[in-house]
This record gives C-alpha cells, structure tokens and sequence, in this order.
C-alpha cells in the first residue's frame, strides 16, 4: 500500500497511529480520530485516492479476523462493517 518502500519504522508508526485514530473514532472521539481526514487530505495531495486509503482500514479488519481465527465472531464483524461505513462517510468531510 505504500508508494515506495518505506522503512519498517514508518510502517510500524502508520500501523501504530492507525490503531490509535480507530479506537478513538470507535471510542470517545477524544481527537486522534481527526487524524483519518487530515491524512486523507495529506494522501491525496501526493497522489493516494480516497478509496485506496480508505482500503487501509479494511485491510487492518481483515489481518485481526485472521489473527483471532475462531475467536472472530459474527458481532465483531458487524461491528467492524458499521464502523468501516463511518470511517468512510467522515473520510469524505474535509479536514
């Protein structure tokens, strides 16, 4: 998903602020959940669709279905399903 080979430390820091910014637009909104439209703004700017960053939240659902296996439940699924349809809805507000 990254335009060019980014160092394991950048990736790590996107993952980190990611996961971050998601609890908080699940949680209490408290402000790291801005991060999701300032980067979509900071993305497009060099080239990144709204969809392809978009993308990157699926992508984190879909690795912690597959790290849980059975423990993933039918509840976590609609729950990430509903969330991921917020993101997407607050991703298209601009920053």
């Amino acid at each position: 998903m990254f335009r060019t080979q980014g160092s394991e430390l950048v990736k790590g820091s996107v993952l980190a602020l990611t996961i971050e910014a998601i609890l908080d637009f699940a949680g209490e909104r408290r402000g790291h959940f801005r991060l999701i439209a300032c980067e979509v703004a900071s993305h497009d700017a060099y080239g990144t669709s709204r969809a392809l960053f978009i993308a990157f939240f699926a992508i984190v659902r879909d690795t912690l279905r597959d790290l849980l296996g059975d423990e993933w439940t039918p509840d976590m699924a609609l729950a990430w399903d509903a969330l991921l349809v917020e993101i997407d809805t607050y991703a298209g507000i601009p920053a």
